[in-house]
């Protein structure tokens, strides 16, 4: 309790800003559970929350040296998990409005429509850009997204902390949704043509 008592927000903050990673887990341990609720009340789902949270804490990471928090380190971390549960929402928006154009449009006497072949152009494409992904981030995602472990599952297999699993996994995502950006917008103006 000492601990906790000397190291203030803000104190936490510029630690954070040195890359010291005991401040990271700190702010981990201190606010993880708020923010799991927060995301928790809006997602329904345990999968979604975890995902939303493991991504603001690997950003928080990922950004550390940049960060300039104006508010509480709380107030920051409470409006970054409004804004990624609204981008959440609204690429499962695009997600189900895709999925209904093509249960309605799909012909089950067409074996190979264009659709299709888009769509698994895209999967290729996602297969390739995984296979380039540093090994440990690559395992964390195939675990995560494949074999749909969650992050203290996937922690336990591979005998690394949360923390790692949540960091690998939220790199690999950020990697992905990056430099895959162009080929998504493009795939979503084909098949809503």
């Amino acid at each position: 309790m000492k601990r906790r008592l000397l190291h203030t927000d803000e104190n936490l903050l510029l630690l954070l800003r040195q890359s010291n990673a005991q401040a990271f887990e700190e702010i981990y341990n201190r606010y993880w559970s708020k923010l799991y609720s927060q995301a928790y009340k809006r997602l329904k789902f345990r999968d979604s929350t975890e995902e939303v949270i493991q991504e603001l804490f690997a950003d928080l990471w990922e950004r550390r040296a940049d960060l300039r928090i104006t508010s509480s380190l709380e107030a920051y971390l409470r409006t970054a998990v409004k804004y990624l549960v609204i981008n959440y929402f609204q690429r499962e928006e695009v997600r189900h409005r895709y999925l209904a154009y093509y249960e309605q449009n799909n012909d089950p006497e067409t074996s190979c429509t264009e659709e299709e072949l888009a769509f698994n152009e895209l999967e290729n494409v996602l297969q390739q850009h995984v296979a380039y992904l540093p090994p440990q981030s690559k395992k964390v995602y195939e675990l995560s997204r494949q074999h749909h472990l969650t992050i203290p599952e996937i922690a336990q297999q591979l005998n690394i902390s949360e923390k790692t699993a949540e960091n690998h996994l939220g790199r690999a995502l950020r990697a992905l949704r990056s430099s895959l950006r162009e080929y998504v917008s493009v795939f979503v103006l084909f098949i809503f043509s």
